[in-house]
């Protein structure tokens, strides 16, 4: 038996190509498969995207050379996600599949790398009677220390735990082994680098505002795509909302996934899923090592997990069954993909969520225009937490109008650098501050010295010859710098224009707000 397939590959073509397959892998082969076919003098790995299709009428039809053992590496929602990716963003098909993919599994590889193992010790003989145990391990307190710690551990444990624990002497082990009381045996690893994350967490009870939140959001209608704007201050508990409607939608058999804003913020989000959650959060995103991210998809694709956390790459999860899609911090710049395949994660999670029959929740204490136009315009349903848990205050904010302050200044007087950056008003909190021992913090987002560097006599601004835009001035070290592309040059004594030596420093930088402060 042969079939006509189209195979998207990794490579710069808009469309997959075409390729016969034969034999058993025609009669296994589904949409999402990886299948290893030549290219030009080669062989790389490609996605299968669609069955008997016609030929294309220009020759010899090239055939697939093998097969890798799953069916289908990509859920057909998934897959069907990844196809809108390219046609929305005009980005080739075969490299979209390629980020859904974790690297090891994109390679040109015949057969995906062999899972790495682990050795592990488990308690094959148990001890009820403390006599027994007094008598067996009366030499050998080290034995028994191990035997104890296994027990605590649930009867097995791999030996890197035991020698963190601290109790893993290679004789007390041996002396076990030979005593018929362990065994000793090799286990597939999975690497975790958020293992250790936090799995513990006080219970809280959500508060009115909160449920009325949750309620908001899992009695929302008919489910595929729609989407719910949390908009909640500072502290007034998205994540706990995140939490239960998550509960809710594992309670109902169907998976989830988390997408945060940046990889930092990863393991502390891991540490509160896995509290309530516990091994089935696994974790998904860029800067995980190849076996680690290769461990993480398996167990997702495999369902052995079925909670994804992770930054933007996390929406190509290979969950199957997706219910519930969590944007947290949805107004973030971090969720575009800045190469190719440039995407929106917000708006993919939102695109998956419709393929999938999902609901999506975006979070936020400052939501994006566009989420908050949908939302008011009732594309999306808005769900608010007006207060902070607790009862909690948030910091008054004041906005002080400088130029009211220099206009006031009569009659005028010699130019003030200081408080020309320094309202009164915070000069005054600055030395309550100081009066009290407390500390203050200042932010101004304008690196260097100055912001640019003019000429006087005819107007000139020193810009970078790369990029044409202004130079900024650093006294530390004295340069003048893009802040673009790190163009770098030596400060100028005059105008390259006119030959004036009249250049002036204009605009507040860090630099010299430290130096005015200090």
């Amino acid at each position: 038996m042969s079939r006509l397939i189209h195979v998207a590959l990794p490579v710069r073509l808009f469309r997959p190509l075409t390729y016969a397959i034969d034999g058993e892998w025609a009669e296994s082969v589904l949409p999402g498969a990886r299948v290893v076919v030549p290219l030009r003098t080669g062989k790389t790995i490609g996605v299968v995207t669609a069955l008997d299709v016609e030929g294309n009428g220009s020759g010899k039809i090239r055939r697939v050379l093998d097969m890798p053992n799953e069916p289908a590496a990509l859920p057909s929602a998934l897959l069907r996600t990844c196809e809108w990716i390219a046609k929305y963003y005009a980005a080739p098909i075969g490299i979209v599949l390629r980020s859904a993919l974790p690297s090891l599994l994109a390679a040109a590889r015949d057969h995906e790398p062999a899972k790495r193992t682990t050795r592990v010790l488990t308690i094959i003989r148990e001890l009820p009677s403390l006599a027994e145990r007094e008598q067996l391990f009366a030499r050998a307190p080290k034995q028994r220390a191990l035997y104890e710690l296994l027990e605590t551990l649930g009867g097995s444990a791999p030996l890197p735990l035991l020698r963190e624990r601290g109790h893993m002497s290679p004789s007390a082990m041996t002396g076990l082994v030979k005593r018929g009381l362990a065994r000793l045996s090799a286990q597939a690893a999975a690497a975790d680098p958020f293992a250790t994350a936090a799995a513990s967490a006080p219970a809280v009870q959500p508060t009115p505002a909160q449920r009325a939140a949750i309620r908001g959001i899992l009695d929302s209608g008919p489910v595929g795509g729609d989407v719910s704007l949390l908009h909640g201050v500072t502290g007034s508990g998205k994540t706990l909302v995140y939490l239960e409607v998550l509960k809710a939608v594992r309670e109902s058999g169907r998976t989830a996934i988390v997408l945060v804003p940046e990889i930092a913020l990863t393991p502390q989000t891991v540490g509160r899923f896995r509290a309530v959650f516990g091994d089935q959060v696994a974790v998904l995103h860029s800067a995980l090592g190849e076996r680690e991210r290769m461990d993480a998809w398996r167990a997702l694709r495999s369902g052995q997990k079925s909670i994804a956390v992770g930054a933007r790459s996390a929406i190509f999860a290979p969950l199957e069954h997706v219910g519930a899609i969590v944007v947290d911090e949805e107004h973030e710049a971090t969720y575009k993909q800045e190469e190719t395949p440039r995407y929106h994660a917000r708006d993919v999670a939102i695109v998956r969520a419709r393929m999938e029959g999902a609901r999506v929740v975006l979070g936020s204490a400052t939501p994006s225009l566009e989420s908050w136009a949908n939302a008011t315009s009732g594309r999306y349903r808005l769900i608010s937490l007006p207060e902070r848990v607790g009862g909690g205050a948030l910091p008054a904010v004041r906005v002080v109008d400088l130029r009211r302050d220099r206009k006031q200044q009569q009659p005028p007087t010699r130019f003030d650098p200081f408080r020309f950056a320094i309202s009164e008003e915070l000069e005054s909190a600055l030395r309550d501050r100081l009066t009290r021992k407390e500390q203050s913090l200042l932010l101004l987002n304008r690196r260097g010295y100055s912001a640019f560097v003019q000429c006087s006599a005819c107007g000139d601004v020193v810009t970078c010859p790369r990029c044409s835009i202004a130079l900024t001035y650093h006294r530390t070290p004295d340069a003048m710098v893009c802040h673009y592309c790190a163009f770098r040059t030596a400060r100028r004594e005059k105008c390259e224009r006119c030959g004036s030596p009249t250049l002036r420093r204009r605009g507040l930088g860090t630099q010299q707000l430290e130096e005015l402060i200090a």
